[in-house]
């Protein structure tokens, strides 16, 4: 039974029922109050009724006070009316005086009521105990005011047919608090359902089977909403996994041949077997190794760094025009042993930017080297910048052998490099566009491929950051 309180279905149904079984209790408490008095009322009403019917009968009865016959009359008519007055009603005339004249009571019987009040015609009703006592004055076309009639009857009729009412509209609200709890039963568990859906389906996530996902109908929005979210989120996180594992596969290839080539030259230098010159050349090609692999791990460094969510905008701005100059002057000692050309063409005014410069280093600088490493000898290699309508814009292009059509949607992917086969001579890890993308992201940005692959025609890399505009705070008006 606790356990069932504990669910969320027992809760909602324990909430639902308790809320409409206290507005029904209250509604129960004001409707037989409402009926008790109503019940008192109409019982009134009936024997004022019945007072006023007596008084009329008696009307010419009165001119001659002779008791027996009064009493027989009564009988009489209590007869005719014993379906409508209770068993234990009594009669009594007074004159107008206040004198008794006769009554069907035994004992002394007393006239209940203002006497003044009943001779000014007056019906009046009064309520002593157990018992209700009315009286009403008794007239004559001819002579008036003749005297006052009085009855009083038990209120026990009254009260046992009050408790059947009660009986009757306690038994209507149980059974309809009895619907509604199956009601509430019901719509609970068609509620919750999607609920236990999910769970079901994140008990099976988390037991490796990542591409379930939770069917759930839009009976209600809300779930269906949750349901929809919950998907894409199942999603993201398979993508995410697959993505890891992929990681971690292509690293593990990237780093196998590396490690391979150094274990090898080690072995054959820790044997002693080689020449002098074999040893020095075992040894530079170990350190290019080394450096290769010291290169693909800062490369990783940075790229969790920018993917990890923690990325904090720098306070002051930062010339772009400067900054820019820089990277070319870092990148031209390669483009010149190769005989390439860097022109940069930047549209003035660029004002200056809220940008880290060791981030725009990473792009423009990873997007300069591929441009170098993948341009023919001799080639052109361009760098252009422009303010758009608010969105720093950076392209470089160069003349190289271009990108197939049906690579360029993965050239931002981790690890990948174009036609592998031909380039393992080109130097690289195949992180440099990665990093580019995840570092443009945090400025709001992002990184797009133009190429159509025929050699010559080259590739134009464009980066559009719109989240570096710079804000002077003194130029902030409140």
């Amino acid at each position: 039974m606790v356990t069932i309180f504990r669910s969320l279905r027992g809760q909602l149904s324990a909430t639902i029922i308790s809320v409409l079984a206290l507005g029904l209790g209250l509604l129960l408490l004001m409707a037989g109050t409402q009926m008790a008095r109503m019940t008192l009322e109409s019982f009134t009403h009936e024997q004022q009724v019945t007072a006023l019917l007596l008084s009329n009968t008696f009307s010419e009865t009165m001119e001659q006070p002779q008791a027996d016959q009064i009493m027989a009359l009564w009988s009489a008519h209590r007869d005719q009316w014993r379906r409508e007055l209770p068993a234990d009603t009594n009669l009594s005339i007074f004159d107008t005086s206040g004198k008794l004249l006769a009554s069907s009571a035994d004992g002394d019987v007393a006239l209940t009521m203002s006497l003044p009040t009943l001779l000014a015609g007056d019906v009046v009703s009064h309520r002593s105990g157990e018992r209700l006592t009315t009286a009403v004055p008794v007239h004559n076309e001819e002579r008036g005011l003749l005297g006052v009639l009085q009855i009083d009857s038990s209120l026990a009729p009254m009260h046992a047919q009050l408790w059947q009412r009660w009986l009757a509209l306690i038994g209507v609200t149980a059974a309809t608090l009895l619907l509604t709890l199956v009601i509430t039963l019901w719509l609970a568990a068609q509620m919750t359902r999607p609920l236990a859906e999910l769970r079901a389906v994140v008990e099976q996530m988390a037991e490796g089977r990542m591409d379930v996902r939770a069917e759930i109908d839009d009976s209600v929005s809300e779930l269906a909403s949750l349901g929809a979210m919950f998907n894409h989120m199942a999603g993201r996180v398979e993508t995410m996994i697959q993505e890891q594992r992929d990681f971690v596969a292509n690293a593990s290839h990237e780093l196998r041949a590396p490690l391979a080539a150094m274990k090898l030259r080690a072995e054959i230098l820790a044997s002693q077997k080689a020449s002098d010159e074999q040893a020095r050349e075992y040894a530079i090609e170990i350190d290019e190794e080394v450096s290769h692999l010291a290169g693909m791990v800062g490369d990783l460094l940075q790229l969790s760094r920018a993917e990890s969510g923690t990325f904090t905008p720098p306070e002051r701005p930062v010339s772009v025009a400067d900054e820019l100059a820089a990277c070319v002057r870092s990148a031209r000692p390669r483009a010149t042993a190769r005989g390439q050309q860097i022109t940069v063409e930047i549209d003035a005014p660029i004002p200056d930017a809220a940008i880290a410069p060791s981030d725009l280093a990473i792009m423009v600088g990873n997007l300069l080297d591929n441009a170098i490493k993948y341009s023919p000898e001799g080639g052109a290699i361009r760098l252009g910048a422009a303010w758009r309508d608010g969105r720093l814009e950076i392209v470089v292009s160069d003349n190289g052998p271009g990108i197939p059509a049906e690579d360029i949607p993965r050239v931002s992917a981790r690890f990948f490099r174009v036609d592998r086969a031909h380039t393992r001579s080109v130097p690289g890890s195949g992180l440099g566009l990665a990093l580019v993308t995840a570092v443009a992201r945090q400025y709001g940005g992002g990184l797009q491929i133009r190429s159509n692959g025929v050699p010559g025609e080259g590739t134009q890399a464009q980066l559009s950051l719109a989240g570096c505009a710079y804000v002077d705070p003194a130029e902030v008006r409140i």
